[in-house]
């Protein structure tokens, strides 16, 4: 069991049990979960979703009277106001706030940056590969035209690792809380039902942001909800593998969403690929149907035989 999930189900089971030597074995692992904490959930999000909206209101509230379902959207988001990525920050705030005034299972250890360097590899090339499959599907099939607008050779590592690298605070913002704090305690439900709930609690925290034009601008309300609410929950699938693969680590996840960032922002904008951002960008259709095969052949590999995983398996003795 990861890390972080072993320590969350270790704080459970001493809970309700005392003066007794419970051995987790990977068979038992099946079997013995810990409990969902739902009020550390629905406390968590309720303050992440304060601290982020709050923060962003003052600059959605004016034009909330000007938004319909049909109309198009503002695009405010490209204007380079710093209260839409300081914004990211209240998932972060708020997982500290209940490790430790609520939950008070600590800080130590929770970014787990040491890890393997094979998980950061995956975590930078992974999404770098997925959009330039974007890329190539949304070119070959004329959903969209690529003209870059500076040589590839020297703008591909310099988005990859520059962009992806300005990038990481914002993210890590993001996966302290989503994948750091509240996947975790998810978890026991199974990876699949975790990765889903996550995904709804994660999808609805942006709504603010969309409402001004974040990764779809000029494009209707009606459109951009469902699209983006299926980018997420399908994007959420391999942010849920490499944590758990990663032994809990939010640093490797958070890279990984630095990176499709800062390549999904770059590379399927308009400066660069001319389409319907709905249908070709990072987070489109085109995007989507990638996505979802990936996680039908990988899903199938990984869950065959057991069902859903639940909390990863390790051997444990909670004294």
């Amino acid at each position: 069991m990861p890390g972080g999930v072993c320590r969350y189900a270790t704080a459970i089971m001493r809970r309700h049990v005392s003066n007794t030597e419970i051995v987790f074995t990977p068979a038992a692992a099946q079997t013995i979960r810990p409990p969902v904490q739902w009020r550390s959930v629905a406390a968590f999000s309720a303050l992440a979703y304060a601290l982020s909206w709050g923060w962003w209101a003052p600059m959605v509230w004016p034009h909330l009277s000007g938004i319909t379902l049909a109309g198009p959207l503002p695009n405010l988001v490209e204007g380079g106001s710093v209260r839409v990525p300081l914004g990211m920050f209240g998932p972060l705030i708020a997982a500290v706030i209940m490790r430790l005034l609520v939950t008070r299972d600590g800080l130590k250890g929770t970014l787990g940056t040491v890890r393997p360097w094979r998980y950061y590899v995956v975590g930078i090339a992974a999404p770098a590969f997925f959009v330039a499959s974007i890329i190539c599907v949304d070119h070959v099939t004329g959903l969209g035209h690529f003209a870059p607008s500076r040589p590839l050779g020297l703008a591909i590592p310099t988005v990859v690792i520059v962009g992806g690298a300005l990038s990481l605070p914002l993210t890590i913002g993001e996966e302290y809380g989503w994948r750091g704090y509240l996947l975790p305690r998810l978890l026991p439900l199974g990876e699949v039902r975790a990765t889903l709930i996550v995904a709804v609690i994660w999808a609805l925290w942006h709504v603010p942001i969309l409402l001004i034009g974040l990764n779809y601008p000029n494009q209707s309300l009606m459109t951009v909800l469902p699209v983006f609410g299926v980018a997420v929950i399908l994007t959420a699938f391999p942010f849920t593998w490499l944590y758990v693969q990663s032994r809990s680590s939010v640093m490797v996840v958070a890279v990984m969403h630095g990176v499709l960032n800062a390549t999904g922002d770059t590379f399927t904008s308009s400066k660069y690929l001319q389409g319907n951002p709905l249908v070709v960008s990072a987070g489109g259709l085109v995007a989507g149907g990638i996505l979802l095969m990936v996680i039908v052949a990988y899903g199938a590999h990984r869950y065959a035989g057991t069902g859903t995983r639940s909390i990863p398996q390790c051997e444990r003795t909670i004294q």
